[in-house]
């Protein structure tokens, strides 16, 4: 019985030896999972959610932006905006207008903003311009864009493409125009 146990023992070892000896030189080796790598600069430094930012200079309140998202990149020098943006512009600390759009783009360096998708500014006034894409001139303290607007004053109905104003929306030319003056 010694010799049956031992013999069985012996088998059983170069079962286990030849057995692990062809897994090693298999083929099939097992990888870890593959992850993919992501770009620094596609992570943003900083990153907030209901937020306000305050612009201002010398002082003085230029402007206040209400965002549902926000993305800072600094490496690449702008910040973006999700979830619904809203700037409330002031000239000499007195409301002016605001702007509305779902997303938009601060560039860092010049305080510049860009708004797109459904983009309404409404001034003061009551006077209403919608568009797809609208630029904030900090420097100049003026806003464009080159895409279809619509304007609708007490005293007018215009659209075309192409536009450019003051922030208060008092002062506008509009490229390729159409629309109706009433007197």
């Amino acid at each position: 019985m010694q010799e049956f146990m031992k013999s069985k023992f012996i088998y059983c070892i170069a079962f286990t030896v030849n057995l692990l000896f062809l897994n090693a030189c298999s083929s099939d080796k097992i990888e870890p999972p593959k992850t993919d790598i992501i770009a620094s600069d596609s992570i943003p430094t900083q990153e907030s959610f209901h937020t306000a930012v305050t612009f201002s200079d010398s002082g003085k309140v230029k402007a206040i932006l209400l965002a549902g998202w926000i993305r800072v990149y600094s490496k690449l020098n702008y910040t973006l905006i999700d979830s619904s943006a809203r700037v409330d512009f002031y000239k000499e600390g007195i409301y002016s207008s605001t702007l509305t759009g779902k997303r938009g783009k601060i560039y860092d360096n010049t305080k510049d903003v860009e708004v797109y998708d459904s983009v309404k500014l409404v001034s003061e006034d009551g006077s209403v311009l919608t568009t797809e894409k609208l630029y904030w001139i900090n420097k100049t303290q003026r806003i464009k864009s080159d895409a279809f607007v619509h304007i609708k004053t007490k005293n007018e109905d215009i659209q075309g493409y192409g536009f450019e104003a003051d922030q208060n929306l008092k002062n506008y030319v509009i490229y390729k125009v159409s629309g109706e003056v009433q007197k």
